[in-house]
């Protein structure tokens, strides 16, 4: 891996249609989608780019709450 270190763990964290990532107790500081993996793709005008990667670690922890939280029930009623 060149010199580059494995992840010693990850926690993802989904709430609805919230995802968090952590990597070794730090939050990846960008918003992800809760229902995508991460990969690259072709870019069409009319969508948000997007990018998907593998982070490879010793642990990966999952919580996976699908209920809705507040914030998703007000967007729906928009």
């Amino acid at each position: 891996m060149s010199g580059k270190r494995l992840a010693r763990t990850i926690r993802v964290e989904r709430r609805g249609r919230e995802a968090h990532l952590f990597i070794d107790g730090d939050e990846f500081p960008f918003h992800i989608a809760a229902d995508d993996p991460i990969v690259v793709g072709g870019v069409s005008p009319d969508d948000v780019p997007t990018v998907r990667f593998t982070v490879l670690a010793e642990r990966v922890d999952m919580v996976n709450d699908l209920a809705e939280t507040p914030r998703d029930s007000k967007e729906k009623s928009l």
